[in-house]
C-alpha cells in the first residue's frame, strides 16, 4: 500500500478512475491491524490502486473529506465518494463494490 505525502498527490489519487484511501495515524494500532486485515480479505485488492494517508501528517486531508476517526477507508471514482467505512470496517461491502467496478 503507497503513502500519500501531501495533498496534491491525494487529489491526483481521488480523481482517478477508481481507488481506495485508508486514513489512518502513526498511533493506530487498530488501523495497523485493519490494513493487514483489508490485505487479507479483499479478494482483488491487487486489481485495485489502494493507498495509505496518515491524517497527523496531512490534517488538511482530514477536514476536507471529514474524517473524524481512524481508520478510515474511502472509495472515491472520478472525484466522487463512492463508500465510506470508519471504525467497523464492512470488507463484504468494500468486496462487493470492487466486484462491481472490475466486472
Amino acid at each position: 500500500m503507497n503513502t500519500l505525502k501531501d495533498y496534491e498527490s491525494i487529489e491526483n489519487v481521488i480523481n482517478k478512475d477508481f481507488a481506495m484511501i485508508v486514513a489512518k495515524t502513526h498511533t493506530c494500532s487498530t488501523c495497523a491491524m485493519i490494513s493487514e486485515h483489508l490485505n487479507n480479505t479483499i479478494e482483488r485488492l491487487d486489481e485495485v490502486e489502494h493507498y495509505q494517508v496518515f491524517v497527523d501528517d496531512i490534517d488538511s486531508f482530514r477536514g476536507k473529506h471529514v474524517v473524524f476517526s481512524v481508520p478510515t477507508v474511502l472509495i472515491f471514482s472520478n472525484g466522487k465518494e463512492l463508500l465510506r467505512e470508519s471504525r467497523f470496517i464492512d470488507t463484504h461491502k468494500i468486496n462487493r463494490l470492487i466486484d462491481a467496478y472490475l466486472s
